[in-house]
């Protein structure tokens, strides 16, 4: 791809290792000395490339690089673990919009995108979320305030922003509740209501039925949709056995010596290893963006397929109410 740079495969191996002693129980970095480290070098203007090297503890969250070889060809993204046991760990999803007179009848939301809203919100760690459907005329690139149609259930903070299957039909869903336990299952809007926070993958696209990414520890990625078999950028979002870890994980793609992408079997491969007993998937492509940001000054982001970020229709994030 025009402009990308062949990274060594010191760096590969670094990664790689780094993957395996992930739980090991070996010493994290400090902030200080990973602020320090060596970053990748940029490739295009406009595309982020601001990269630890190291997985990085902060308070209740840690984030990990991500790394696998398939044929000798990359793939890359990062993971974030967040203890929702901990008080200062408050779920954020995007929130409802305010209305105007002419907007169309069916906008849920908005356009911004994902580091726009962890700015603006005082995040600090946020993914892209919803699938979603444009209601303008469709032509050109997305644009901050687009409006469109969030697809699948949406809650935030006990509000409503998008209704479930209008037949009553389940949807895969991540729920929180208001005592931060979370939860992915398919579930029916009866069975979602009254939850803080809620998120949805896609139950049916292109005529086909869709389930869940992992479920009760089993991969069940062949199952869930969009184009399970195909090599994407990828988001997803998991929860432990005893839903008080949520998992999140953002694989970049469509980037031949960057990432090549995953099939939906191979996210939710990683997404046990990771350990995750429920997954879903979430919108991919050019929507895939994870930011990890501290007050510290340290920055972790991905690296979107568009070249840059790409306003996305809402997001998932972490607040910490006070410094870890």
């Amino acid at each position: 791809m025009k402009g990308q740079v062949s990274m060594p495969r010191k760096f590969f191996s670094l990664c790689a290792t780094v993957s395996l002693l992930v739980g090991v129980g070996g010493a994290w970095p400090t902030l200080g000395q990973l602020a320090t480290q060596a970053t990748l070098p940029t490739t295009q203007a406009t595309r982020p490339t601001t990269q630890a090297t190291r997985p990085v503890q902060y308070g209740p969250i840690r984030v990990e690089p991500v790394f696998r070889e398939v044929d000798g060809k990359p793939i890359r993204g990062w993971a974030a673990k967040v203890d929702l046991s901990d008080p200062r760990v408050e779920i954020r999803v995007t929130g409802p919009v305010e209305r105007k007179p002419d907007d169309p009848e069916r906008l849920e939301a908005r356009c911004e995108t994902t580091p726009d809203w962890l700015k603006r919100e005082n995040l600090t760690l946020a993914i892209n979320a919803h699938f979603f459907a444009r209601l303008d005329d469709g032509k050109g690139p997305y644009w901050a305030g687009c409006p469109v149609d969030l697809i699948g259930p949406c809650v935030s903070d006990g509000r409503l922003v998008s209704g479930g299957r209008a037949d009553g039909r389940p949807s895969p869903v991540l729920v929180v509740s208001r005592d931060r336990r979370a939860r992915v299952a398919m579930l029916t809007p009866d069975q979602w209501e009254g939850a803080d926070d809620v998120i949805s993958g896609v139950s049916e696209s292109g005529g086909k039925s869709g389930g869940l990414l992992v479920e009760n520890g089993r991969n069940s990625g062949e199952n869930a949709l969009p184009a399970p078999l195909v090599r994407h950028p990828r988001t997803a979002v998991g929860v432990s056995r005893d839903g008080r870890t949520l998992v999140l994980v953002v694989v970049d793609g469509r980037q031949p010596e960057w990432s090549i992408g995953m099939t939906l079997p191979e996210l939710a491969d990683l997404m046990i290893e990771l350990g995750a007993d429920a997954a879903v998937n979430l919108d991919g492509g050019g929507s895939s963006s994870f930011i990890f940001r501290t007050p510290e000054g340290l920055e972790i982001t991905n690296r979107p397929s568009d070249g840059r970020w790409r306003p996305v229709g809402s997001s998932l994030g972490v607040s910490l109410k006070s410094p870890p």
